[in-house]
């Protein structure tokens, strides 16, 4: 995939994402695709491995239902082939509180006929934590 293709694939993968459906994101991603987010499941319950496009698309509803992505912007943008590195800042409204929820996150995807096979996200999912909580975590306590 060139690095032309490969944003646009990105941008339009965000543009579904903000639209809120499921149904748009589906094209995007191939049926055996391997999604992993680390962080903290029991907080956040879309974070985890999921495998199988039916699997995803059950996660991305749970995450829509939560989560309203504001804006997802492209910081970093590095690709290799099929291979594809990000750094985004996305801002998500959490309606169960809320409250705006804004992080960094890194994002590496493996793309195979156009179509995303592999993805795997990093972030700092402490400070992500605080922000859905709406307090600091005192760790003075923890140590």
């Amino acid at each position: 995939m060139t690095e032309e293709a490969a944003r646009g694939f990105v941008h339009a993968f965000c543009d579904a994402m903000t639209a809120r459906d499921a149904g748009r994101i589906a094209p995007f991603l191939d049926d055996d695709i391997e999604w992993t987010v680390f962080g903290p499941v029991d907080l956040f319950p879309f974070f985890g491995q999921r495998r199988g496009k039916a699997a995803v698309l059950a996660m991305f509803r749970e995450l829509l239902s939560t989560l309203q992505l504001r804006r997802c912007e492209k910081d970093s943008f590095l690709t290799d082939g099929d291979n594809v590195a990000a750094l985004l800042r996305l801002s998500a409204l959490d309606m169960s509180t809320d409250r705006v929820i804004s992080l960094r996150l890194a994002k590496f995807a493996k793309f195979r006929d156009g179509k995303l096979v592999s993805l795997k996200a990093v972030f700092d999912s402490f400070d992500a934590a605080e922000q859905a909580m709406g307090r600091h975590i005192d760790l003075t306590r923890a140590a």
